[in-house]
């Protein structure tokens, strides 16, 4: 964990930021480029990354100005939570249509398997910077002609975290793929068998 310095520095800036908004986003996340919900999961164009989390694509560069400015800190912190909320709830669903035909552990026809997960999503699904100020992501006291303490840092940092933490929740939508049995290549290749 990175710490606030005196004197503090843009790259210092960035890092506690991490602790606070990469950190929590990065975690706790089942589905992504490397760990679909299924194995007939059909659609992994819907994810934009691993389970390992999204890097950050901020540094101390983003954010310098002489002297720092507040509304450049805050503006800048508010674009890189937004671009983290493509990390959220995604409810999946795996329907099997075939009437006959099934075996092995999904006999019956209908929907077999509903669940929502944290997912790390594709662009598309990144909230917009107004969400995050809806939800609570204010500048507060990291405004111009306020004197920026590490205190008002850290809130500032603790509401972007809030806001994202709202996003997380927020369901990016459901995606269902269908099977004609549950499992189309057991099936059909146990089905050629018996012929």
């Amino acid at each position: 964990m990175a710490s606030l310095t005196d004197p503090i520095s843009t790259q210092n800036i960035v890092d506690r930021f991490a602790d606070y908004v990469s950190a929590t986003a990065n975690s706790g996340i089942s589905w992504g480029t490397n760990a679909y919900p299924f194995g007939e999961f059909d659609n992994p164009g819907l994810f934009g990354g691993s389970t390992g989390g999204k890097g950050i694509e901020i540094n101390g560069t983003s954010i310098v100005n002489t002297p720092i400015n507040a509304s450049t800190i805050y503006s800048t912190l508010l674009a890189e939570t937004a671009r983290y909320t493509r990390i959220r709830n995604f409810r999946v669903t795996l329907d099997v249509s075939g009437a006959g035909g099934n075996n092995g552990s999904r006999p019956t026809p209908g929907t077999i398997f509903d669940q929502t997960a944290v997912s790390h999503m594709n662009t598309a699904y990144v909230l917009t910077t107004g969400y995050l100020e809806g939800a609570g992501a204010s500048a507060g006291s990291v405004s111009t002609d306020q004197l920026i303490s590490s205190a008002n840092l850290e809130a500032l940092f603790a509401r972007l975290r809030s806001a994202y933490n709202a996003a997380r929740s927020v369901s990016g939508g459901t995606y269902t793929t269908t099977v004609c049995h549950a499992s189309c290549h057991t099936s059909c290749h146990s089905s050629r068998g018996r012929r």
